[in-house]
């Protein structure tokens, strides 16, 4: 039988993906150490969105999770690679879960900038995650879930248009070498 974290789970800040950040992930994690049982904690502690399927992981949520995300990376990694004229299979980590992952990839693939490609897929991750959450009311699957909607809108915070801009003006500064 699975714990149930009532407490925990009860008093999360509400998450949205067109709202701030309530609270990093940091915080997010010290509040659960207080709480949560020592294996729970540290399966919660060591999901990562960034590295989705690298490790053996316990719950049918978080693979499920990270096959769909494994396959939406294949299907963006095939168009990369196919758009620069090489052969796709030996870039492809993993298969595509389902069509639908490959027409998102085509959206993202297709947007007019990294930035709405970025939201394409933060959209449809949400979306899945929401999915997943489906009768896991106050187990370590709804934190888990919780944590991983947490790193998608930490990154999101992270953001810097002015910074960016900063960035993208030094580099095109900078110009095609001289050849010559």
């Amino acid at each position: 039988m699975k714990e149930q974290y009532y407490y925990v789970i009860t008093s999360l800040p509400y998450l949205s993906l067109n709202e701030e950040l309530p609270v990093r992930k940091d915080d997010f994690l010290a509040n659960c150490k207080k709480y949560l049982k020592k294996t729970d904690f540290d399966i919660l502690e060591s999901v990562s969105l960034f590295d989705a399927g690298e490790n053996e992981v316990p719950f049918d949520v978080i693979r499920r999770f990270f096959r769909w995300e494994t396959g939406l990376r294949s299907s963006l990694v095939r168009l990369r690679v196919e758009s620069l004229g090489l052969e796709p299979d030996e870039f492809v980590r993993g298969e595509i879960f389902d069509h639908s992952q490959a027409l998102l990839a085509e959206e993202a693939f297709n947007a007019d900038s990294p930035l709405m490609a970025e939201e394409i897929l933060n959209k449809a991750r949400w979306r899945y995650l929401d999915e997943l959450e489906f009768e896991h009311y106050f187990d370590i699957e709804r934190l888990v879930i919780f944590f991983i909607k947490l790193q998608i809108l930490e990154r999101i915070s992270s953001f810097d248009a002015v910074k960016g801009r900063e960035i993208m003006n030094a580099v095109v500064s900078q110009g095609v070498p001289d050849t010559d």
